[in-house]
């Protein structure tokens, strides 16, 4: 008889990611992550499997975290990043039949971004960004020797930290090739106001080419990226003419006829839009919207706590040049699609209650491999086969399957709930898994983050768990989600706590008119902009017994001055942080603290940039003043954003545990 699942056996899950296909489709190399939970660490390494099938094995070994692995153009050798030089990072070759790894680069401390095999596989494009030499690891263990001060940070621009990146201030990541077999490297951009990102070589082998946004001040105009081509040796840089706009996942044609990248045409209103699949000639200046009529996001919008949100943005052209090959977010799933370069045959190629949160295509098109995730099983590495339109799956690996076969899994049962204008929301039921249908339950209403990405069809730890002990625990898509249509996305842009609000009231409606519900011990929590919402339900409803906010987003016109990401003003949000915060302060949860009288837990990260801790300290602040019952766990400085899905193990597990304890005292 198999057991409840427990916090526990979050230590237990393996994490994998990055699955490469050999260009002769032979097997597939990915990462295997995992948790060592005595040393309380993550560690990565390299593993591979026939494609035909067989047993996974490891490729690379020992605690190191090995990551990003790319096949060479003739299958002989697989480059990827480690940091075996710890603090430093660098790029690695291992022959593809076994050996020892080597470095290929010698760089200082720093962090290594995309890199791309030239197509003779003597060279790699990469992009780093050099870590200033006062703030390498040597340089601080020599100042705290001597008893001396760490010394300013001098800032002069907007952008200068990242949440789970931490201060880099003026340092920019640059374009660089090593020569594989000697290690000599040459920086091929060197200007200190800008930075360059994803590298694609010229099927010939002599360009390079990478989105950069080269404006006079990129920090304030930061969504006017170009196309650019350089020699590869070095040289002049030229801007292929493209539409103004966000730029992402530059790729050349094998036939060397066509740039394609995902982006959209609105530089002063970016977000949240649809991003398209463009091409345009590197000559430039015919750049044609191949996908004008997908209304969803292109990418992985998925929220989950068995891998990192997000799975970037997949994009691969076929060995011939005439279709290419990308992944689509839609009501709740990740799917893959093609269309031909000429924009025809526009093309679902998979469909069902699981996501691809990755996937990568052999050179002869018709094999490729694929991360496959579902909402009973964290992901795993899957073969497909493509016959015409058709993409025939198999999995490769169960890597998961012992945990599986130990403890009880609940499959999630989709509701659907129309709104007072008659919009579908989307959601789902996670039931104990001893359900009596006699019983009521207390009952628990998450909210995403984002605020635009999407709960759905992926396994997710904490909901899983929730549920063991005794909870029914709902999930939706609110008004803002992705997966819907941009429309729907859009709805709140610049108007949370509004369109959003009804949408999940509706939802709580929902879920009280459910026999086993008991409408009495409902509870309500979220995440970041799921946090927003949670402060903002309670403050405008007392219709939920208990409610845990997490790393939110409490005062808006504070934090669009000290988040990562400095507010624009006049762009998402009306007005400005100075002069013009009316409707910031309108929108804001702190500016009807008074009327919160649910009990809240308040769970935030001192480490946190994207919603920095002086978001949660003014509500705890507010609430104590006012007599309210609230508590506050406050996670250390080397926690971040991202603490339930990447941080400490340990400290993962002590917020699961403190989740856990306040719904058994106000829901239980």
């Amino acid at each position: 008889m198999k057991r409840k699942i427990a916090i526990e056996d979050l230590f237990r899950i393996r994490l994998l990611g990055s699955p490469q296909i050999a260009p002769d489709g032979s097997r597939v190399v990915f990462v295997y992550k995992w948790i060592d939970a005595e040393k309380n660490k993550y560690f990565s390494n390299l593993w591979w499997v026939p494609f035909d099938g067989g047993e996974a094995r490891p490729f690379t070994y020992g605690e190191w975290s090995d990551s990003y692995p790319r096949w060479s153009p003739d299958g002989k050798q697989i480059a990827f990043v480690s940091n075996r030089q710890k603090p430093k990072s660098q790029i690695y070759v291992i022959p593809a039949d076994g050996g020892e790894a080597r470095p290929v680069t010698n760089l200082e401390e720093g962090s290594i971004g995309e890199f791309a095999w030239s197509p003779d596989g003597t060279k790699i494009a990469f992009t780093y960004r050099e870590t200033a030499p006062e703030w390498r690891e040597e340089a601080i263990k020599q100042r705290k020797e001597k008893g001396l001060s760490n010394p300013p940070r001098v800032i002069t621009r907007a952008y200068w930290r990242l949440d789970g990146d931490g201060a880099f201030v003026d340092q920019r990541y640059h374009l660089y090739v090593v020569d594989v077999r000697t290690g000599e490297t040459k920086q091929l951009t060197k200007d200190p106001t800008y930075e360059e990102y994803s590298p694609t070589w010229s099927p010939d082998g002599k360009f390079i080419a990478f989105l950069s946004n080269r404006r006079p001040d990129p920090d304030n105009d930061p969504d006017r990226i170009d196309v650019w081509v350089l020699p590869a040796e070095g040289g002049e840089i030229r801007r292929v003419e493209t539409p103004e706009g966000p730029k992402y996942t530059l790729r050349w044609s094998p036939d060397g006829r066509y740039l394609a990248y995902l982006g959209n045409p609105y530089p002063d209103d970016p977000y949240p839009r649809c991003d398209h699949l463009w091409r345009v000639s590197p000559e430039g200046g015919d750049a044609t919207n191949l996908t004008p009529q997908l209304d969803n996001l292109i990418g992985v919008a998925t929220l989950t706590d068995v891998r990192e949100f997000g799975g970037g943005h997949a994009l691969h052209w076929s060995a011939d040049g005439q279709w290419l090959y990308f992944l689509v977010s839609e009501r709740g799933g990740v799917y893959p699609y093609r269309i031909r370069v000429d924009g025809s045959h526009f093309e679902k190629l998979l469909e069902g209650d699981f996501e691809i949160a990755d996937f990568t295509l052999a050179q002869g098109e018709h094999r490729c491999a694929l991360l496959y995730g579902m909402p009973t099983a964290p992901h795993e590495v899957y073969a497909g086969t493509l016959r015409g339109n058709t993409l025939a799956i198999h999995p490769l690996t169960a890597l998961n399957q012992p945990l599986l076969d130990e403890v009880e899994i609940v499959t999630p049962e989709e509701f659907e709930v129309e709104a007072d204008d008659g919009v579908k929301i989307q959601g789902w039921l996670l039931k104990p898994p001893d359900f009596d249908p006699n019983r009521k339950y207390p009952t628990i209403l998450m909210i995403h983050g984002g605020p635009h990405a999407q709960y759905g069809r992926v396994f997710f730890h904490e909901f899983q768990l929730t549920a063991a002990q005794g909870y029914v625990v709902a999930y939706t898509n609110p008004r803002g989600s992705w997966g819907y249509g941009e429309a729907f996305a859009r709805a709140i842009k610049g108007d949370w706590g509004n369109r959003d609000f009804r949408d999940l009231m509706h939802v709580a409606d929902y879920l009280a008119s459910l026999p086993f519900v008991d409408a009495n011990r409902m509870g309500v929590a979220g995440g970041s902009y799921g946090g927003y919402m949670t402060n903002w339900i309670v403050a405008h409803t007392d219709r939920f017994k208990a409610a845990i906010t997490d790393r939110s987003v409490v005062n808006l016109v504070s934090m669009a001055g000290t988040s990562d990401f400095p507010m624009l003003p006049n762009r998402y949000w009306q007005g400005n942080f100075w002069d013009e915060p009316q409707k910031l302060w309108e929108q804001s949860p702190l500016a009807y603290a008074a009327r919160i009288h649910t009990p809240l837990l308040i769970v935030h990260s001192e480490g946190d940039l994207r919603c920095p801790i002086s978001e949660a300290d003014q509500l705890f602040a507010a609430l104590k003043r006012l007599g309210c019952t609230v508590v506050y766990v406050r996670y250390p400085q080397e926690t971040s954003h991202g603490l339930s899905r990447s941080g400490p193990p340990d400290l993962r597990a002590d917020r699961l545990k403190r989740y856990l304890e306040w719904w058994a005292k106000y829901l239980g």
